[in-house]
């Protein structure tokens, strides 16, 4: 019986934990787009899945990484799933209404329908779903941002949790269409 309830209280410690870095990691990128001024952004619901390319990776941020996480994220790129983050998320950053204009998040169709009624262009963020290394030390993480109906561009983060606070190392594969 012992045994049983140590399993459980691992099991159950190890998902929040990864659960929290989520969580700490959507907030991290939120911030982020606040403090470089973004001004009057929607969050989207949905969480996408996250790409990874090792090789484009190394090419393009030139980081010495250890091949060990590197390779850990990779794998753990092929465990991503498409999701859906918690309006709460977005309550609990308590930014007025001039940085974040709503305070819950939007499915597609709601953003979908914001380009159509306003028929100007917005600021649509949405935020994939976080990779972690093994030990949750380390993060991939990709945003777009949607301006108006076809028209997007993004960029990946590489996070490194630093001191306890996920910190932005890495900015890369920047493109927009």
């Amino acid at each position: 019986m012992k045994i049983y309830y140590l399993l459980f209280l691992t099991i159950s410690t190890l998902s929040f934990s990864q659960n929290n870095s989520e969580s700490d990691v959507f907030k991290k990128i939120i911030d982020e787009q606040i403090g470089k001024g973004t001004l009057g952004i929607y969050v989207q619901c949905e969480k996408y899945k996250t790409f990874f390319d090792l090789k484009e990776f190394k090419e393009e941020v030139g980081l010495d990484v250890p091949e060990k996480i590197l390779n850990e994220i990779e794998a753990n790129v092929a465990k991503s799933n498409n999701g859906i983050w918690n309006s709460e998320l977005i309550k609990e950053l308590n930014y007025s209404s001039d940085l974040i204009k709503s305070i819950k998040c939007l499915t597609k169709k709601e953003a979908e329908e914001i380009f159509i009624k306003t028929k100007k262009r917005q600021k649509i963020i949405s935020i994939s779903e976080p990779i972690f290394d093994n030990n949750y030390e380390n993060c991939i993480v990709s945003v777009i941002y949607s301006t108006f109906t076809h028209s997007a561009s993004g960029h990946s983060y590489f996070l490194k949790k630093v001191y306890g606070s996920w910190t932005v190392i890495a900015v890369y594969g920047i493109w927009m269409t």
